[in-house]
């Protein structure tokens, strides 16, 4: 017990961290937590980022209830609908500035589940 003395403390404090990593709140939502592993399974992460830098589709940090602006100059709040949407048509909007159907050649519609789709948006909350 002497040799672990030492490092108690420091055990303690990560234990109450709770080791978060880089999934913003997702660890303690099941939902975002199991969105987040769908963001890397299902190649999300290769399109988009979540530190709010941008690939070849927009970034998803601090996406969530933000004003996006499509390619035929409307406007929309990035809720629960619209991200739904998104991501289970993806060509239904573009976003202005990124390239129409090039989502589709990657997750074709319908190729997630609804229930994948909620996982992703409740992910997609959690990423301020």
């Amino acid at each position: 017990m002497t040799r672990l003395a030492p490092v108690l403390p420091l055990l303690f404090v990560l234990a109450a961290c709770g080791g978060g990593g880089s999934a913003g709140g997702a660890t303690s939502n099941p939902a975002a937590a199991r969105g987040a592993d769908l963001y890397k399974a299902k190649a999300c992460a290769s399109c988009h980022t979540v530190d709010g830098s941008t690939l070849v589709g927009p970034t998803w940090k601090g996406l969530y209830q933000s004003e996006v602006e499509l390619e035929d100059g409307t406007k929309v709040v990035a809720d629960d609908v619209y991200l739904h949407e998104s991501i289970l048509k993806p060509s239904a909007k573009t976003v202005k500035g990124f390239p129409a159907g090039l989502m589709e050649t990657v997750i074709k519609p319908d190729s997630l589940t609804f229930e994948e789709a909620q996982a992703l948006v409740a992910y997609i909350k959690t990423l301020k």
